[in-house]
């Protein structure tokens, strides 16, 4: 389906996992924003945004990440669905490679970028809790 609205008005988003090889351990992207998301603001998440009405999902995740990182990637297999943080939302998750890792800061709302291994994700108390789609 390409339309945003399905199931009864449902938003649907799309979330793009990106990790580089740092020798023996992968690090995985993640972006903090300076937007009000209550109890979570200021934590970091895997990059990605709301796909428009009528759009690709494919489309709109590269689209989200050359608007937000200034970055073209490849858009890899959908990892999972899930129901999402919001009501009425369903949140796509997808593999990605990035053709280039120098990070160009777009979007004025992403106010950091980390990279960060599986434990350090596990060790954090900043990284939203929908981490947990990597397997953590």
């Amino acid at each position: 389906m390409n339309s945003n609205k399905e199931k009864g008005d449902t938003d649907r988003v799309i979330v793009g996992i990106v990790s580089r090889d740092r020798g023996e351990k992968l690090e995985y992207l993640l972006v903090s924003s300076m937007k009000d998301y209550g109890e979570f603001t200021g934590f970091y998440y895997p990059p990605g945004g709301h796909v428009k009405e009528g759009e690709d999902i494919r489309i709109a995740l590269a689209r989200e990440f050359k608007e937000e990182l200034g970055i073209d990637v490849e858009v890899g297999r959908e990892i999972a669905e899930t129901g999402g943080d919001v009501k009425k939302q369903i949140t796509h998750w997808w593999s990605c490679t990035a053709s280039s890792f120098d990070l160009n800061i777009q979007d004025e709302a992403i106010v950091g970028t980390k990279w960060m291994t599986k434990e350090e994700i596990v060790k954090s108390d900043k990284v939203w809790p929908a981490y947990l789609i990597l397997g953590v």
